[in-house]
């Protein structure tokens, strides 16, 4: 399955990715504007989202995207669900929080097969000591008690990968197709 996750940062190559995907992942900062080459066919393909800490909100649904925050939706054989924002590093602003609501909100959270995340788990793909760019805690925990197959984020640059135990992590800053086994 071709995988476009698309995030933080407009692309000029969103449309010719589009064409090629059989997915949308949106993992926030973005805005009804940074879909516009798009915006008439995008509910030709599945799209799902979450909402990043720069993030006005609606933007989401009124594109047709599927806002999973804290909701699993069932996408052929697998299970969709996110968590969105990042930790609080300021007052006001999007979505944020603190390392308690994190915990209080995935405590209950069901395992999903691809995670969508705006901010990285702790330690994975975050940027350790960079208080606007470090990944949650108690994200980290959720993910090792549910060990999802696939994690996908933003929130910082560049675009990276990496496996954490059978997990595979992507993090994306504009677009990219991405290839995965579902």
């Amino acid at each position: 399955m071709k995988i476009l996750h698309f995030s933080d940062h407009d692309d000029p190559e969103l449309k010719n990715l589009f064409d090629l995907c059989d997915v949308l992942i949106s993992t926030g900062d973005l805005s009804t504007f940074s879909f516009e080459e798009i915006r008439d066919v995008i509910s030709s393909k599945p799209a799902f989202g979450v909402y990043g800490n720069h993030d006005a909100p609606t933007y989401l649904e009124n594109l047709g995207i599927q806002n999973v925050h804290l909701k699993t939706v069932q996408f052929g054989n697998m299970v969709i669900g996110g968590y969105q924002g990042c930790p609080r590093y300021k007052p006001g602003g999007g979505p944020q929080f603190t390392e308690y609501e994190a915990l209080r909100d995935l405590a209950n959270f069901p395992r999903v097969d691809i995670l969508l995340l705006h901010a990285a788990p702790f330690g994975l793909l975050d940027t350790p000591g960079d208080i606007v760019h470090k990944g949650s805690k108690a994200v980290r925990d959720y993910v090792d008690r549910t060990k999802p197959l696939y994690i996908f984020c933003g929130h910082d640059s560049p675009s990276e990968e990496m496996v954490y135990g059978n997990t595979k992590i992507y993090r994306t800053d504009r677009a990219k197709l991405i290839q995965v086994d579902l």
